[in-house]
């Protein structure tokens, strides 16, 4: 599961996805305007010197704030605006227009080949996932971080190029990248959010013991952290992935206990409002998941845990069915991709047993009398 990084850090300086998740809880840039923090911090112009060894080099500096002030329109732009997020489409395409224009993509300020690759991730995640425009943010942003990776605005630059990894499910090259990127978040409360989404990857590359170290490394620093909406976010976010590390590494017990947890507590979504754990990965927009359906595991044992601790035979009967329903779809999804998927046997197991145990509950079910009905509770 991924969060995308303005929820993991609760800042809009670069580090801060999500994210994520992929497994992947991300939680994603709510605007590209995150991307930049204005003119402000643009970087150094180019001085008498610079100009006179390269003329062209004032062109290149100007192109850059003018990207960089569309993309970082003003209060009084954005109270103007009937619809924010069609307006700030509207002026990636604009951004990206004038890169093109300028050969972006060649330039030797490295800058600007920062700025198209944002442009492309952030326009390919606005259209719904386009691998064409997240492999066209790769193209550009892997060899300009090889470039020049000291430089400032790298850092900005890696926490893209990771996400595009991210979203095109390239988990040995999104790991690779989170090993660069990590060490340059100063801030802590942005690191714990890019360290859950590593550890994700690590997950999805088999290595389940190094994943379970990552999560519960999130959890220690989580909790040293001053708590706050995104903290407390991430902490539970990464309590759901120890569950799936821990039933993927065959401890399906201490699996279920930890689902159990994460599934209940009270959390505060990406928008401000108070959710449970359970809710959080089923419904907040900021969190995704590569492949889509890695979030029925997630599910099924949230159901599990829920099926295990009711008291009344019914309940356990209806949450082992939508336990059993969220493996039947996570089976069949995982299965139709041609079995690459490194824990479908573990899957296919947990489904049997799921089924299993729904059919032995609905007979016990079934010898109590219906509960009453009672009108309006469906809604």
């Amino acid at each position: 599961m991924n969060i995308p990084r303005e929820l993991a850090s609760g800042l809009s300086e670069p580090g801060s996805r999500r994210e994520a998740g992929l497994n992947r809880k991300a939680l994603l840039f709510p605007c590209a305007a995150l991307l930049w923090a204005g003119v402000a911090n643009a970087g150094t112009p180019p001085n008498a010197w610079d100009i006179a060894r390269d003329p062209d080099a004032r062109e290149r500096w100007s192109l850059h704030v003018r990207v960089e002030r569309m993309l970082s329109p003003t209060r009084s732009d954005d109270v103007a605006v009937a619809d924010p997020r069609l307006d700030a489409e509207l002026r990636l395409e604009a951004a990206r227009a004038m890169l093109e224009k300028g050969d972006a993509a060649h330039s030797p300020d490295v800058r600007l080949r920062f700025d198209l690759g944002i442009v492309y991730y952030e326009l390919g995640d606005r259209q719904g996932g386009n691998l064409d425009l997240f492999q066209k943010a790769v193209d550009i942003l892997a060899p300009a971080v090889d470039a020049a990776p000291d430089e400032p605005s790298a850092t900005q630059a890696f926490g893209v190029l990771v996400l595009a990894y991210a979203k095109m499910n390239r988990p040995r090259d999104e790991l690779a990248t989170w090993l660069r990127y990590i060490p340059l978040i100063a801030d802590d409360r942005a690191r714990v959010g890019s360290m859950m989404n590593m550890g994700e990857a690590e997950m999805r590359l088999g290595h389940v013991d190094d994943a379970l170290a990552t999560f519960r490394e999130v959890l220690r620093l989580c909790g040293e952290l001053p708590n706050s909406g995104s903290i407390g976010s991430t902490y539970v976010l990464s309590l759901w992935d120890v569950a799936i590390a821990l039933d993927r590494s065959g401890d399906p017990g201490e699996a279920l206990d930890t689902a159990a947890k994460a599934s209940r507590m009270k959390v505060l979504d990406s928008r401000g409002n108070l959710s449970t754990g359970a809710a959080l990965i089923a419904h907040d927009p900021s969190v995704f998941f590569v492949p889509a359906w890695e979030l029925e595991w997630y599910l099924a044992l949230g159901a599990s845990a829920e099926a295990r601790d009711a008291k009344d035979i019914r309940d356990t009967a209806e949450h082992w069915a939508l336990a059993a329903q969220h493996w039947d779809t996570y089976v069949e999804r995982s299965s139709a991709e041609g079995g690459r998927d490194l824990f479908l046997k573990i899957a296919r197991v947990r489904q049997a047993h799921a089924h299993a145990r729904k059919v032995t509950a609905e007979k016990a079910a079934a010898k109590l009398p219906k509960r009453p009905h009672h009108p309006g509770a469906e809604r």
